[in-house]
């Protein structure tokens, strides 16, 4: 009777031992896995407005008659994703016209307000952004000055345009935007200017913006 109690007691402990064995082997065990924020450092997506100014000046057939002036604009856009963005803006400027003396002031002045949709392709996911941009937009020129009649020839005129350009975006914090641009404006035409011939790829507009806003 001893001999079968003392091998039920053996084979008991035979099996504990293999069972607490296999619970402290670390290959049996479950392995943790943790997680790190990487977002530190990522653009954020969604809505976001921008406001700023800067300058613009023409080429080709206008460079000589319509001197740099002030440009201005206002954009609202949306990022689905951080290599994509949408966006509607507003676009104004003022420059004054050559009178042809090569003074830079006093005569009239070209006022332009417009507006353009533009697609945004960014080249990174990070908060330091380098882009590229184009869309369609289109311009109201009028012209504005203190003489009777006809100012020099130029007319009042609407003109549609192609923006092309190349930005940085950077996002200080986690609301601040900003946003420097360099573009060029590929004009359908230049009717408010007296003796201009249809534009070609070198009659265009540049223009030179830096901007603040903010993603929400």
């Amino acid at each position: 009777m001893k001999r079968y109690v003392l091998g039920g007691a053996c084979v008991v402990a035979l099996w504990g031992s293999a069972t607490w064995a296999q619970g402290d082997n670390p290959q049996s065990m479950e392995l943790e896995t943790v997680e790190f924020d990487t977002r530190e450092n990522q653009a954020d997506t969604g809505v976001y407005a921008l406001i700023g100014g800067g300058a613009e000046g023409h080429t080709g057939q206008l460079a000589p008659a319509v001197n740099p002036g002030f440009s201005y604009g206002a954009t609202v856009g949306v990022k689905p994703n951080p290599f994509l963005g949408l966006e509607v803006g507003y676009t104004g400027g003022v420059s004054d016209l050559d009178p042809g003396d090569g003074g830079i002031s006093g005569g009239a002045d070209l006022v332009r307000n417009g507006g353009q949709a533009v697609i945004v392709g960014h080249f990174t996911d990070t908060k330091m952004q380098p882009y590229v941009m184009t869309g369609i937009g289109i311009d109201n020129y009028n012209i504005r000055s203190d003489r009777l009649g006809d100012p020099l020839g130029y007319d009042d005129d609407t003109s549609g345009f192609v923006p092309a350009g190349l930005g940085l975006r950077y996002q200080v914090g986690s609301l601040i935007t900003a946003d420097a641009r360099v573009n060029y404006n590929f004009l359908f035409g230049q009717d408010f200017a007296p003796s201009t011939l249809d534009p070609g790829a070198g009659d265009g507009r540049y223009n030179v913006t830096l901007s603040l806003g903010g993603t929400y």
